[in-house]
């Protein structure tokens, strides 16, 4: 493994972005631990990112909280940008007038590591796709590490721990692609699960959105590899671009004997993608099927929580798009469902979901935000106004009200098809809430969910 000291011992580095999520602060931890002075700027206040400064008092590390310095952007070392801050920044550009270099976590990682990378992307299916591939190559025997866009996981200090024999899989956003462009790398083997309509917010369209995510197979090398979505037209055409030839993956080639225990089609998609992928690193069926059988999924996606007097209560609180909102109506077809969604806008198309919605579920309540007006167009339109139980402002009152007028046999489902911002800090703190209100109704107490990332 490279000598991280020598590669950031005594160098002036601005962290741009210490976030929410524990990525900026791992690799922070991870830079001082290294020898690196550095300077760590955020535009939110020292207060909103609390959890995270108190992880840093007392280290040797300057905090510049509550808005950007020009000065940190000028003669520095190197700028290591989060993923959330957008490429449009003028401080990047102040960065850039000065001849200052601009990393991100995963790429800069890609650049340094000897061992072997996989990537996953696309807009559904990445972090049950992504932990399912590392289980497998674990059960393999492999010595694998799981890292990327994931709760709480820097992908640097692995720098610390992975070797040149060892396998690296990441979770790929199509932001934390934009540093595999300017890299001009990409992973040694990869997936793109599919392509939808997401962050529209931030992007001008969709060419601007997908033109990111190729990064995950336009830089590949003779021997390496991207697996494209082959039952969804949109993703399986951008395989005439991969470098490293066309390979495909399909729900169709799963065994029909086979235990899966994931509900919907989008999640034997995702296990296909994985399937196939372990097979082209030479994996046995026999081992691939083992993992296959014994994975539950991943918290915030179609997790199960439980059932009170016949009431499942079931958490899908990282369906932020309206795609999402409809694999998760998909996935539980036939069952009486009560939904709560509903949150803050992306600049997508509601009204399939709203209409999808308002004909399979029994009653729904509509968490506040930027999306529900035109969520609760969506479904006056398709005939549900007398299915809404109501606007909330907080989780609680939403799910008493559904809870109030549920009964055996019914499902209470979180899939907001919304982003979560306004109400709740992330998709996970919404999750979390639910989960936490679902805990009590249930008599039942977990710790906080803290991500799978190997640090």
């Amino acid at each position: 493994m490279p000598d991280a000291k020598a590669l950031f011992e005594g160098k002036k580095i601005t962290v741009m972005g210490l976030g929410l999520l524990g990525r900026g602060l791992g690799d922070t931890l991870f830079l001082i631990r290294n020898g690196a002075r550095v300077t760590v700027t955020d535009l939110k206040t020292e207060q909103e990112l609390a959890e995270s400064v108190e992880k840093l008092r007392g280290l040797p590390c300057t905090l510049k909280l509550g808005g950007h310095d020009p000065a940190d952007f000028m003669n520095v070392d190197m700028v290591l940008r989060n993923a959330d801050v957008p490429r449009s920044s003028e401080f990047l550009r102040i960065a850039a007038a000065n001849s200052v270099p601009v990393e991100m976590d995963e790429s800069l990682f890609c650049k340094h590591f000897r061992g072997t990378v996989v990537g996953i992307t696309g807009t559904r299916g990445k972090t049950t796709t992504t932990v399912l591939v590392h289980r497998i190559l674990q059960s393999a025997g492999n010595r694998a590490f799981l890292s990327g866009n994931l709760l709480g996981c820097s992908t640097l200090p692995l720098l610390e721990q992975a070797g040149p024999h060892d396998i690296v899989v990441l979770e790929l956003s199509s932001w934390q692609l934009q540093g595999f462009h300017d890299a001009r790398i990409s992973p040694h083997a990869s997936i793109f699960t599919n392509v939808y309509p997401d962050h529209l917010n931030r992007y001008s369209g969709m060419d601007e959105y997908i033109a990111d995510k190729k990064a995950i197979y336009l830089y590949q090398r003779d021997g390496d590899f991207c697996l494209f979505n082959g039952d969804q037209p949109e993703c399986a055409a951008m395989a005439d671009e991969a470098s490293a030839g066309r390979r495909f993956f399909s729900v169709d080639d799963l065994p029909s004997y086979w235990n899966i225990r994931l509900p919907g089609r989008h999640n034997l998609a995702n296990v296909a993608a994985a399937r196939m992928l372990a097979r082209m690193m030479d994996v046995p069926d026999t081992v691939i099927r083992t993992a296959v059988e014994s994975f539950n999924g991943v918290e915030h996606r179609l997790e199960w929580l439980g059932e009170k007097d016949g009431v499942a209560f079931v958490n899908d609180s990282t369906s932020t798009t309206p795609v999402a909102g409809l694999a998760a109506l998909e996935a539980l077809s036939g069952r009486s469902i009560l939904l709560i969604a509903g949150g803050s806008h992306k600049n997508l198309d509601l009204s399939p979901f709203a209409k999808a919605a308002g004909q399979q579920c029994k009653r729904i309540a509509l968490l506040e935000g930027t999306a529900t007006d035109p969520l609760l167009e969506g479904l006056v339109a398709a005939g549900a106004a007398d299915k809404i139980v109501g606007r909330f402002d907080a989780m609680a009152p939403a799910v008493d009200a559904l809870l109030s007028q549920s009964r055996a046999g019914d499902v209470i489902l979180l899939s907001p098809a919304c982003a979560s911002f306004g109400m709740f800090g992330n998709e996970y703190h919404r999750g979390e809430t639910f989960v936490a209100l679902v805990r009590d109704i249930l008599g039942e107490s977990r710790p906080s969910f803290r991500g799978e990332c190997s640090l």
